[in-house]
């Protein structure tokens, strides 16, 4: 223990620490609805598991879940979150994870034996407007 510091003072010195870092942190949060499609097995667009995230770029720290919502039978999704980022002009930078086992365009047989991932990024619009992204194709054709 460092002299001098009592195991009070250092309780009451992380309070605070947490406590500044909570005032200086801007929080926004993000509605986002869309379509998921898989041409070649229109099946494998429902039950798909989308995550909304926010991007971190400092060292060492882990991107935040904002939300997680899985496609409807038709492959429409709404998913929403909020996102905490330190300083008060620092919004936070959500995209969209996607995992699914569509099969590519290229090679429609194909057998998937783990998921694959979509990742892109949001515009950042936060609420109360809502982002629709209109409709993503799994199999990476623009169909």
């Amino acid at each position: 223990m460092v002299k001098g510091l009592s195991t009070v003072s250092l309780s009451v010195l992380l309070i605070l620490l947490l406590c500044i870092r909570r005032v200086n942190t801007r929080s926004d949060c993000v509605k986002v609805k869309g379509t998921l499609k898989c041409p070649s097995n229109p099946k494998l667009a429902a039950g798909v598991q989308i995550d909304l995230k926010d991007a971190d770029s400092l060292p060492l720290e882990v991107d935040d879940d904002m939300g997680r919502t899985w496609s409807l039978n038709d492959g429409t999704f709404t998913v929403s979150g909020c996102g905490d980022d330190l300083g008060p002009y620092n919004s936070p930078d959500p995209y969209i994870l996607i995992k699914h086992q569509c099969p590519d365009h290229q090679n429609p047989n194909e057998i998937i034996t783990k998921d694959k991932q979509i990742q892109f990024s949001l515009t950042k619009t936060f609420l109360p407007e809502i982002l629709r992204i209109g409709t993503v194709y799994l199999d990476g054709s623009d169909a």
